[in-house]
C-alpha cells in the first residue's frame, strides 16, 4: 500500500476509534477535559483537531475532514 493510503486509513480509525470525544469536542466541550496533553498534540499533527483563535485564546476544533467523516460514521446505522 502507498503511504498517502496507510495515513487516510490511519486518520479514519482514529475519527472512528474516539468519535464519541470528538462529538463532544464538536458539541462545545473543551479539548483539555477530554484528551491528555499527549493525544491531542498527536491529533493535532495527524489533522483531525486544528487551532483556533477565539475569544479565549487557542481553542481546539474538529478539521473539516474530520468533522465530516464524523458525521457520516454517527449517521450510518450499525
Amino acid at each position: 500500500m502507498a503511504k498517502e493510503e496507510l495515513d487516510r486509513i490511519n486518520f479514519e480509525n482514529l475519527v472512528w476509534f474516539y468519535s464519541d470525544e470528538l462529538a463532544m469536542l464538536n458539541n462545545g466541550t473543551r479539548a483539555r477535559e477530554i484528551f491528555p496533553k499527549g493525544l491531542r498534540r498527536r491529533l493535532l499533527k495527524l489533522g483531525v483537531i486544528v487551532y483556533r483563535h477565539g475569544r479565549s485564546g487557542l481553542r481546539y476544533l474538529l478539521s473539516s475532514a474530520a468533522q465530516e467523516l464524523l458525521q457520516s460514521i454517527t449517521s450510518t446505522p450499525l
